[in-house]
């Protein structure tokens, strides 16, 4: 307990608000997977980035590919990550998709972490597509 109040103390006297002290839990929250936008190879395929938001400011979590952990069509292992750091990581991985891969079609990646279960839905949707520049700006 002297930990957390020396801790809390510090981030008042240094001007956080206890508002965001209080929204940014060390542990036991779940993760959101992301769609991150798509990117346009040279020979007409698409690469679908993917990353995601732990939702813990501590806690680093584990998810082996299978059921809990799954990206379809093509999948389950598409080469999502199976180990979780703490807070936002963009662009954590790619899936290839043909030039066949229609705007109408989607990859989704699907993470149950915590009890609850979220998806990232990636598409070729026009506002989706991205480059070096954007990567860097994030």
């Amino acid at each position: 307990m002297k930990k957390f109040s020396l801790i809390l103390a510090l981030a008042v006297s240094a001007g956080f608000p206890l508002s965001a002290i209080a929204q940014s839990p060390s542990s036991g929250q779940n993760i959101a997977p992301g769609d991150e936008g798509v990117e346009r190879n040279p020979d007409g395929s698409f690469n679908l980035l993917f990353g995601y938001y732990n939702r813990n400011w501590e806690e680093q979590i584990d998810v082996p590919v299978g059921p809990d952990n799954t990206i379809e069509p093509g999948g389950p292992d598409l080469g999502q990550p199976t180990h979780f750091l703490p807070r936002r990581n963009r662009f954590v991985f790619r899936v290839h998709v043909p030039a066949e891969f229609g705007e109408n079609d989607e990859v989704v990646w699907t993470l149950t972490t915590k009890g609850t279960t979220e998806r990232a839905y990636a598409t070729l949707k026009v506002d989706y597509f991205i480059d070096d520049i954007i990567i860097m700006n994030n």
